[in-house]
């Protein structure tokens, strides 16, 4: 490993005057031309170069604001507080923007001021930090306006003796191997997202967590710009060589846009004017398997850097913040940026980060688990439920065979099979087996098998402690189904067993499900297991009948590989937790749910 490289060091940010040119003069890379027609891709394809308004495809208002996008903050539960921010995207000659509140109590409220987060060439982000006080009984529509002026949006908070609802999504985009005839034998992008926003129109939800994968940015391998790195041969020379001012400019330009075009110009863009985000990242918001592959690759300067430019607009578009002002902004880790949050005074919710600290060997630093234990053990005694937010499933079938087939793949030597290269399932770009970061990504790898049990059990302990329920809830793996981990013991109803803590899977809002092969494979190695003594693990039988009534293929009625969200409801009368997976219908049209109860913890 390049040890002595420390990751926030040496980080170059490209730093713009006012004319947005680069410091320094600008940074050309190829592809890029003067007064070319604009690319699609790039800055000037979505904004005006010399004003930084948005171009017309990229206009939902008025003046040339981009957003609102609202983010659920936090339940100041003493002051009963529903604390949130607004992001928006403008142009730099504008004045600061302010956003007025009216939740039906009085007019409008006071402007509430902006901060300014950061500036990429014309354009400036711009976080709103909002309050609205939670009635002692009923829900409140709050409308608010930016500027007040232009459109009026909505968003609704719950009362403080009303349950929460919140929603569960992951893997919004499609992955570049994915045809467009594929695409529309599924219904093209927003048939689950329609049917999402449907219901949200009826019963509103409050929170939305966006699971990971909320856009694909593997585009940016594609780029001319990074074959001469890729065409060094000697791993340890590929390692040193450095990230290029003109590689800086491109990964700039390209996570700042493609973030503009995915989050605002898409029906993800239309929830969140009305339905606050909460986000945990996944490795396709950075780019496929980040954190999963060898040292010599983790640890080259050009993935060590570009990995900053992705978490730098991870932070700015799913965060409301910036490095600078996260710690301030409640994210914490050694590294990396996780946050706990309470949905109320029953429901607790927590997003690890499991991308910025992984490495082959680790998904979260050992330092950070004490920092989250330290945060959940501090929690409120009226917490009845944890919700853990993961973008990969804790539970789920084993891959070991797999696993093993690649690493005889790697034992006979790459190059060996360099003549296979262009069958893109075997060889990826950097060279390593294409499937050997999938598996290294999953919990139940055994690289990680440790590392899982460590923080089961640390959880096991806090809910005995603290008797509270905790449930597992990831993305990822572009199917659903759910599963639990227990006590061994027979004998032990849910309701009384500390160790019962069932996963959620639901995945994908928009990317293709796996076929049916991948499905198979994958159902034969869901058996039961052991944790440890005391504890097992298995899969529910959830799909003994598929959405339209029959037998799933092959009997395969653990994991159903359909497009799908999950929405989660409290039961304040027993307390239990009420979920649903809601699965897209085969004709395209609407979804059919599957509830799953998940009872509280009783004393």
């Amino acid at each position: 490993a390049n040890s002595q490289f420390n990751e926030r060091s040496g980080i170059q940010r490209v730093q713009y005057d006012e004319n947005g040119i680069p410091h320094g003069g600008p940074a050309y890379y190829p592809g890029q031309t003067l007064n070319a027609p604009a690319d699609p891709d790039c800055y000037e394809g979505n904004f005006d170069a010399e004003s930084g308004e948005p171009l017309a495809h990229l206009r939902r208002r008025p003046d040339g604001i981009i957003g609102p996008a609202l983010m659920f903050v936090e339940t100041d539960l003493e002051t009963a507080t529903w604390h949130g921010s607004v992001l928006m995207l403008v142009p730099r000659g504008y004045q600061s923007p302010t956003v007025t509140l009216n939740d039906g109590t009085g007019g409008p409220s006071l402007p509430f001021p902006a901060i300014h987060l950061d500036t990429y060439k014309k354009t400036v982000f711009y976080r709103v930090d909002i309050q609205v006080k939670l009635d002692i009984n009923k829900e409140k529509t709050v409308e608010y306006k930016i500027n007040n002026s232009g459109p009026s949006y909505r968003f609704f908070v719950p009362a403080q003796t009303t349950p929460w609802r919140f929603c569960f999504w992951s893997c919004n985009g499609w992955s570049l191997s994915v045809s467009d005839k594929e695409k529309k034998e599924l219904g093209g992008d927003n048939v689950v997202w329609d049917d999402l926003l449907a219901k949200h129109k009826v019963v509103p939800f409050h929170v939305q967590v966006c699971g990971g994968d909320q856009l694909y940015a593997d585009k940016i391998w594609q780029s001319d710009i990074w074959k001469p790195w890729l065409s060094i041969k000697d791993k340890y020379v590929r390692r040193d060589a450095p990230f290029t001012r003109e590689m800086a400019a491109y990964a700039d330009d390209f996570y700042f846009t493609h973030y503009v075009k995915c989050f605002f110009n898409s029906k993800f863009g239309e929830s969140m004017t009305t339905l606050p985000i909460s986000c945990i990242i996944d490795d396709h918001d950075v780019w496929d398997g980040i954190g999963s592959y060898p040292d010599y690759l983790q640890n080259s300067q050009v993935f060590v850097q570009l990995k900053e430019y992705a978490f730098k607009y991870w932070l700015l578009f799913q965060a409301h913040t910036t490095q600078r002002l996260c710690r301030q902004h409640n994210y914490f880790g050694t590294h990396g940026y996780c946050w706990l949050k309470q949905f109320g005074p029953y429901t607790a919710a927590l997003g690890p980060d499991t991308r910025y600290e992984r490495s082959i060997n680790q998904i979260i630093a050992p330092q950070t688990y004490d920092l989250m234990f330290d945060r959940i053990n501090r929690l409120p005694f009226s917490v009845k439920h944890l919700v853990v937010f993961l973008g990969v499933p804790i539970v789920y079938p084993r891959l070991t065979y797999i696993e093993k087939t690649l690493a005889g793949i790697k034992s006979i030597g790459l190059t060996k099979i360099s003549f296979l290269a262009k069958q893109r399932a075997l060889v990826n770009i950097w060279g390593e087996p294409e499937l050997s970061d999938d598996m290294n990504d999953h919990w139940t790898s055994e690289v990680h098998m440790e590392e899982r049990k460590q923080f089961v059990l640390r959880l096991q302990e806090f809910a005995r402690q603290r008797n509270v329920r905790v449930t597992f809830v990831a993305g990822d793996v572009h199917c659903c189904g759910a599963g639990r981990f227990a006590s061994s013991s027979p004998q032990l109803p849910p309701e009384r067993d500390y160790r019962f803590m069932p996963q959620i899977i639901s995945s994908a809002i928009m990317n293709v499900p796996p076929p049916n092969l991948v499905i198979r494979a994958v159902h034969s190695s869901a058996k039961t297991y052991d944790l440890d003594r005391s504890t097992n693990e298995m899969m529910y039988r959830l799909f003994e009948l598929d959405v339209n009534g029959k037998t799933p293929p092959n009997n395969n009625c653990k994991l159903l590989a359909r497009r799908n969200f999950s929405s989660y409801v409290e039961n304040l009368s027993n307390h239990s937790l009420i979920v649903n997976i809601h699965v897209q219908n085969d004709t395209n049209k609407g979804t059919k749910a599957y509830p799953i109860n998940v009872p509280a913890l009783d004393s």
